[in-house]
């Protein structure tokens, strides 16, 4: 029981960080489009690279563990 509700804490955690982060990714990109569209092209794609390369190492990592575990 403790542990389910342990990982369900776990769980809500992640899911509002990675929101935060979302949210902190996208006025990054508003502000810097008022700048310059070319810095803000940038900063989206790299952006989007890094996110989908931080699910892809999680998702090995969970994947991993599910094969030892």
């Amino acid at each position: 029981m403790l542990t389910s509700l342990t990982r369900f804490i776990k769980n809500v955690v992640k899911a509002e960080m990675e929101s935060i982060f979302a949210i902190a990714a996208a006025l990054l990109v508003l502000f810097t489009a008022m700048m310059e569209p070319y810095i803000s092209i940038g900063i989206a794609v790299t952006l989007l690279v890094a996110l989908g390369t931080h699910k892809f190492v999680k998702r090995q990592k969970q994947e991993k563990g599910y094969l030892n575990g």
